[in-house]
């Protein structure tokens, strides 16, 4: 059932990316940044559509499940002072779950992307475009 669920909702999220894609020429918002008349589709477009959806779970997806696990580990902590010794333990191994996860997340990003920016795939200037410093070179 779990899995059904969320099958639907990644389902309804891209639905709606593609949904918005439309437009004229080529547009910069929506998952699919080509397929009308005036901006045929290409082989980049792909690898631009790839980088939108990892961008959407690594900064929308994940800091929202982060936080909202971080909330319910607090309430453990809090109820667990008072009532039940035991919810002291399971929140604080969410607290390193939750950290250990962001760790590997992200870090895994970052060693990704810097192996990119290394052997001359990706541009980065940090100077410029701190907050987008992974950009993919499409023509």
């Amino acid at each position: 059932m779990k899995k059904y669920l969320l099958a639907v909702i990644l389902l309804t999220i891209l639905s709606a990316n593609i949904a918005i894609a439309g437009g004229s020429n080529c547009p910069t918002e929506g998952l699919v940044p080509c397929g009308n008349s005036t901006c045929p589709c290409q082989l980049c477009d792909l690898f631009i559509m790839g980088q939108k959806i990892v961008n959407f779970v690594l900064f929308t997806i994940v800091p929202a499940i982060a936080v909202l696990l971080v909330v319910i580990a607090g309430t453990f902590l809090i109820l667990g002072s008072g009532y039940d010794p035991s919810l002291l333990s399971k929140g604080k191994s969410m607290f390193s779950s939750v950290a250990i996860g962001l760790i590997i997340t992200y870090g895994s990003w970052v060693i990704v992307n810097l192996f990119f920016v290394l052997i001359g795939l990706a541009d980065t200037e940090l100077g410029n475009r701190i907050g987008n410093w992974f950009v993919f070179p499409c023509p």
